[in-house]
């Protein structure tokens, strides 16, 4: 199911995912901020308020 929403992004997903009940969500692990790092904000955000577990893809 492909989702089109507007807003903050960590926000924005962190809504979606405990307004459909899922089991598992599946981020990829960096953002474009072109700062190296292994997690990108949005991921890290969702990571640290996820009500379930997260699969961050390289």
């Amino acid at each position: 199911m492909l989702t089109l929403r507007k807003g903050n992004p960590r926000t924005t997903i962190l809504d979606h995912i405990k307004e459909n009940h899922y089991d598992l969500v599946i981020l990829g692990s960096r953002g474009l901020s072109g700062i190296r790092e292994f997690l990108g904000s949005v991921s890290h955000g969702v990571v640290q308020r996820s009500p379930v577990p997260v699969l961050i893809i390289k």
